[in-house]
């Protein structure tokens, strides 16, 4: 090829390889599975609740971002002004990076948390300390629509 079609040809390649890039960025923001979990837990509660999740869930869940389970960082969120009755007391947000990402998690999942914790017996560990002091807890898969 001459000098003078190499240009254009590299441009041309490059221009392409960024747009097929951006499409297939688009297409996976739709196949990301969201899982929000929902937690009303008694005042007298709330310290333990935050304790188990910042020492033994947050870091799990760090480690299946790692492993490319999830695609964003584990979010917890409390509401900032409440209503007479509230819902919830704490919200926790896991993007998976689509369906069978969440099978692979329910594979592994007991085989992480021990690496990470050795001497316990898996994931349902802290879950059950969870569940043990929450009063209502429920969860939701949500998905987002495009809207352009």
């Amino acid at each position: 090829m001459s000098r003078k079609y190499c240009f254009p040809a590299v441009f041309i390649l490059i221009l392409f390889l960024a747009t097929a890039s951006a499409v297939r960025a688009e297409e996976d923001r739709y196949t990301i599975v969201v899982e929000e979990s929902f937690y009303t837990v008694a005042p007298e509660n709330r310290e333990e609740f935050l304790r188990v999740y910042k020492t033994r869930l947050f870091p799990f869940w760090q480690e299946m971002k790692k492993m490319g389970i999830t695609v964003d960082d584990y979010r917890m969120y409390s509401q900032r002004i409440h209503t007479v009755k509230p819902l919830w007391t704490y919200k926790t947000v896991v993007k998976f990076k689509n369906y069978a990402a969440i099978d692979r998690w329910l594979e592994i999942r007991d085989e992480v948390y021990r690496k990470l914790f050795p001497g316990e017996s898996g994931y349902k560990d802290p879950r059950k300390i969870i569940d043990a002091i929450s009063g209502n807890h429920w969860d939701e898969f949500i998905r987002e629509i495009p809207l352009n």
